[in-house]
Formats: C-alpha cells, sequence, structure tokens
C-alpha cells in the first residue's frame, strides 16, 4: 500500500469510529471524494481538502449534508464515545 492510500485508509477508519452513517461508503474519482450512504450521495469534496482535514471535521460535513439535503438528524449515527475519561477529540498526553 503506496503512502497516500494508506493515509485515505486510516482518514475514514477515523470517521468510521465517529459514525454509523449506514453504509457509509468514499469513493475518489477525478479529484474529489464522493461520499454515500443507504439513500444515496452525501457530498463529493476535493481531494486536497479531504486530506486536509481530521475524521472529526469530515464527519460534520457529512453530517450537515445530510440533514440539508435528506432532513435526517445525522446525530443519531455517532458512536457513543461516553465511555471516555476525557474528550476522546481533544489533545491527549
Amino acid at each position: 500500500m503506496i503512502e497516500n492510500d494508506r493515509k485515505v485508509y486510516e482518514k475514514m477508519i477515523g470517521i468510521w469510529s465517529i459514525t454509523r452513517i449506514p453504509q457509509l461508503e468514499m469513493t475518489p474519482t477525478n479529484g474529489e471524494v464522493l461520499f454515500r450512504w443507504s439513500m444515496g450521495e452525501i457530498v463529493a469534496i476535493p481531494f486536497n481538502l479531504f486530506d486536509e482535514l481530521v475524521p472529526l471535521e469530515i464527519v460534520l460535513l457529512v453530517e450537515q449534508q445530510i440533514e440539508q439535503r435528506y432532513n435526517v438528524n445525522p446525530q443519531k449515527f455517532r458512536v457513543d464515545l461516553s465511555g471516555y475519561r476525557k474528550n476522546p477529540f481533544s489533545s491527549q498526553k
């Protein structure tokens, strides 16, 4: 696996660790990444933006688009992170 593929794979693992959006998938096409789910397309974003964003930022973008396009509250798909002692999205040492 080349380095860029590894980074994309790790980012998608991070996304799937935050949300359980049904059948969420990402397909790279023509310099963009297209997110889809069980109800259809969600959003296409330029690959360089995808590369710059952290998984949480991507999840927020995807959730916003699901709410706008499908009138579905995407928060219900969030993974329960209540077992963490600290905010898992904060800097931890």
